[in-house]
């Protein structure tokens, strides 16, 4: 027993279209003048920036470690790692300026998740800079940003 198909009456498509219209408007005005708070009508500025193809600079930050036995090791930017993901560190660098404090969270992660691994004893939040002249990268400098001594 084959049902014809339903087709949608004049309302129903008018709802549908007016929805849309509002989902596109609200998407291009948050693109424009939103902010990642607004996602995910907003933009994600993590994913999405540009950078001049002349005298720019793309800076990036990773996660490094001092450990009790005497290693330096690069943490692994994951929630099975550290508890943290990159996007999470850059997007609260501020704050991590300001408070290093807040890296002993990353330390606890760390030993709660890995329990058998070394702790750590210093945590570094380091950057890395490299300048670009038309597209290429001219020059690479690093910088520990923050260092935290492990509680």
């Amino acid at each position: 027993m084959d049902l014809p198909p339903l087709r949608l009456g004049p309302r129903a498509r008018l709802w549908r279209s007016f929805a849309g219209a509002a989902a596109v408007g609200a998407l291009c005005y948050t693109s424009a003048y939103g902010s990642n708070d607004d996602f995910p009508l907003g933009p994600m500025t993590q994913f999405a920036f540009s950078v001049k193809d002349d005298g720019g600079a793309i800076s990036s930050y990773w996660l490094e470690a001092d450990t009790a036995a005497g290693t330096h090791v690069a943490l692994s930017f994951d929630a099975v790692g550290t508890g943290m993901k990159r996007a999470e560190i850059e997007g609260q660098m501020p704050r991590i300026v300001r408070d290093p404090s807040l890296l002993q969270g990353i330390a606890d992660g760390q030993r709660r998740l890995h329990p058998s691994e070394p702790r750590l004893t210093r945590i570094y939040v380091v950057q890395e800079i490299k300048k670009l002249k038309h597209g290429k990268v001219v020059s690479t400098f690093k910088q520990n940003r923050v260092v935290w001594d492990v509680r």
